[in-house]
């Protein structure tokens, strides 16, 4: 095996351990208010609404990178925790907008602090290293996931 073998293993073992990490994080309930407590999955759902409201549901299942059903009952648990309503859309009454209501809104103003919070950290990290490095790393990221995407279309082919 060649040095950058493995170092690309090592990468990858490195990476493997980082979503493992986030996983566990994930698996957290997040509070949100007093006595309001949010799975992940509801944050980030929340949180594609919000950065994109009154969007069909196709489309924030797209930005979320799940299925348009999975986007459906997420919305629906957030409207009977009154953080989320859908309306129809004008020009396609088969077609559900969904827009967040005032609760809504704090929940993703607190979890925006949050982010903030992190990304704030991350960046002053991070200064250390050049411009070039950062895009060197993005590409290797892209590159990542592209070869996850092609492995999910493989998998997720054998199981229609």
């Amino acid at each position: 095996m060649n040095n950058k073998e493995e170092t690309i293993k090592y990468m990858t073992g490195r990476l493997i351990r980082i979503i493992n990490k986030h996983l566990r994080i994930e698996e957290q309930p997040i509070p949100i208010s007093e006595g309001v407590e949010l799975t992940s999955s509801e944050v980030h759902c929340l949180q594609a609404i919000g950065l994109n409201e009154g969007t069909n549901l196709k489309s924030i299942a797209s930005v979320m990178g799940v299925s348009k059903s999975a986007v459906s009952q997420m919305v629906s648990k957030l409207e009977k925790k009154k953080l989320v309503r859908k309306d129809r859309a004008l020009d396609n009454n088969k077609e559900f907008l969904a827009f967040l209501t005032d609760s809504g809104w704090e929940a993703f103003n607190i979890h925006q602090e949050f982010h903030e919070r992190h990304m704030h950290n991350l960046l002053g990290r991070l200064d250390e290293f050049s411009d070039p490095q950062i895009a060197s790393a993005s590409a290797i990221l892209a590159v990542v996931e592209t070869v996850v995407d092609e492995r999910m279309s493989e998998i997720f082919s054998r199981l229609k």
